[in-house]
């Protein structure tokens, strides 16, 4: 037995990725995401031929489940020790919804991983949970709370607001994951949840830029930031060229409040977060 929880959030091998194992006192890991097939060789090297208790897939975005798509598609997942599969996606069928506000975005974003996971579904139908907000796990010394889920309506940012935000409650230290929660996710996370935020430690939304709003960082009021984000992106400044264009931030009045990374950093350091791991400076352990 390890005399603590430890989590690993482990460097870009393919850029901006996220991916994250937990190893538990027990010796079993928690996966989240994982990155894209470039970053398999660094995920099963931290699993270390560990039992995966619980992979946790934020949302259907290639940074994220690329790499898990790729490992059951090449050999059916046979590299790792899995017990269960945490997911919940928007379903393909919105395609169909010719009235959202941008629908050209909406086809690229359910095309982007959708098609391929169904493909590999069958493979892990027998270890597949669809997870809801309220819903909770308990691995060991670790307690997950699912926050907030895949909600109806949220089509402007369609898979970044499908992202699973959950708690990892462990006996010394709360981390909260965000996975890529924009604005408008974030609105209702906040509206829904903010009671249940509080964490020790937060994974910064959407790699920091482009993310919730910082109400949800005060209400959260963590000492310490993960940061999934190469240099480039950590020294983003306010309005990068993307986000002055008009034309992308028309379709939706939320799209007005993406900023650059130097907004996010600003904001917590006005709220008082005095240390910060961040994946430019390679693979972050942090001991729980």
């Amino acid at each position: 037995m390890n005399t603590h929880t430890m989590l690993h959030m482990l460097t870009e091998t393919s850029p901006f990725m996220m991916s994250f194992v937990i190893v538990t006192r027990q010796n079993r890991a928690i996966v989240v995401d994982g990155g894209r097939a470039a970053d398999m060789p660094l995920l099963k090297e931290y699993i270390g031929g560990r039992t995966v208790a619980a992979w946790i897939l934020t949302h259907a975005h290639n940074d994220h489940i690329s790499g898990f798509i790729h490992e059951f598609k090449t050999n059916g997942g046979a590299d790792f020790d899995i017990e269960n599969i945490y997911y919940n996606f928007p379903p393909y069928e919105l395609i169909e919804d010719h009235a959202v506000p941008d629908y050209q975005y909406m086809v690229r974003e359910l095309n982007e991983c959708l098609p391929e996971f169904s493909e590999i579904e069958p493979l892990i139908r027998d270890k597949a949970h669809i997870a809801h907000q309220g819903e909770c796990l308990h691995i060991d010394e670790c307690r997950i709370d699912f926050l907030f889920s895949y909600h109806d309506g949220l089509t402007v940012n369609l898979m970044n607001d499908s992202s699973l935000v959950f708690k990892l409650t462990t006996p010394n230290k709360t981390v909260l994951f965000l996975g890529d929660l924009g604005p408008q996710g974030g609105d209702l996370l906040y509206r829904e949840s903010r009671h249940l935020l509080k964490a020790d430690i937060v994974q910064m939304a959407h790699h920091g830029h482009m993310n919730v709003g910082m109400e949800v960082y005060a209400a959260i009021a963590a000492e310490t930031c993960l940061w999934c984000a190469p240099d480039w992106l950590y020294a983003e400044e306010e309005i990068p060229d993307y986000l002055a264009d008009p034309a992308y931030l028309s379709p939706d009045p939320s799209r007005l409040r993406m900023y650059g990374t130097a907004v996010t950093r600003r904001w917590m350091e006005q709220l008082g977060a005095t240390t910060h791991y961040v994946t430019k400076d390679g693979t972050q352990t942090v001991v729980l």
